[in-house]
């Protein structure tokens, strides 16, 4: 976030930060309270966000939105994550965009790393989709108009985040059937059909199996 200085905060306040930043929309007090400290009771965890409330508007008064009801972010604050969940969204809805800016030229930085709260978890797979949505529909967009070698690059990174994610793997192969690099094709998806079966003892769907069909024989 831009807007507040990480070191006047006290560690305690910072997963109060973190959790408020991350919703676009206030949250009530006893939701917080039960995310921050879910294993205290609910009078306990209350007073334990009044506590480190008092804390976070002494140390950053400009930080929380005011009021005494639920807690929000500042309208003056700008949030990275918000940031990027924007430039994904445009990515995804605008062909232009999506041709136009270097989105997977991007790395997606991990969502608070070493952090394994529930609702961090969580936040940190909504973010991933969101990117993974956009790098496909980059690379789409790429191959529609024969820029292949940028859309390689695009999917590329879609792999590489999750390397079981059968819609990215299966763009992949149709770029390089558009290509007529037919070889390519096959071995793109020989190689997803072994990790599959290695992580989950699973087959690839029968979608990608007619797409690869014409250029590969059915596998025993």
């Amino acid at each position: 976030m831009r807007g507040w200085h990480r070191r006047s905060l006290a560690t305690r306040c910072t997963p109060l930060v973190a959790l408020v930043a991350l919703r676009h929309a206030p949250i009530s007090r006893p939701r917080v309270a039960e995310l921050l400290w879910p294993h205290l009771e609910a009078p306990v965890s209350i007073a334990s966000l009044r506590s480190t409330l008092s804390r976070l508007r002494s140390a950053q008064p400009g930080l929380l939105a005011p009021g005494s009801g639920d807690v929000a972010i500042a309208l003056d604050v700008t949030v990275d994550v918000w940031e990027w969940e924007a430039f994904a969204t445009r990515i995804s809805g605008d062909r232009g965009a999506a041709i136009h800016e270097a989105f997977a030229d991007q790395p997606l930085v991990e969502l608070l790393p070493g952090w394994h709260d529930e609702w961090v978890m969580f936040e940190r797979d909504r973010l991933r989709e969101i990117t993974l949505h956009a790098i496909e529909a980059q690379a789409i967009a790429l191959a529609e108009l024969r820029c292949f070698a940028r859309a390689i690059t695009a999917i590329y990174e879609a792999i590489r985040l999750d390397p079981l994610r059968e819609s990215a793997v299966r763009t992949l192969i149709e770029i390089h059937l558009a290509e007529g690099n037919r070889v390519q094709a096959a071995r793109c998806y020989l190689h997803f059909r072994e990790r599959l079966l290695a992580a989950l003892r699973i087959e690839p769907s029968d979608e990608m199996r007619a797409l690869i069909a014409p250029v590969l024989p059915p596998l025993r």
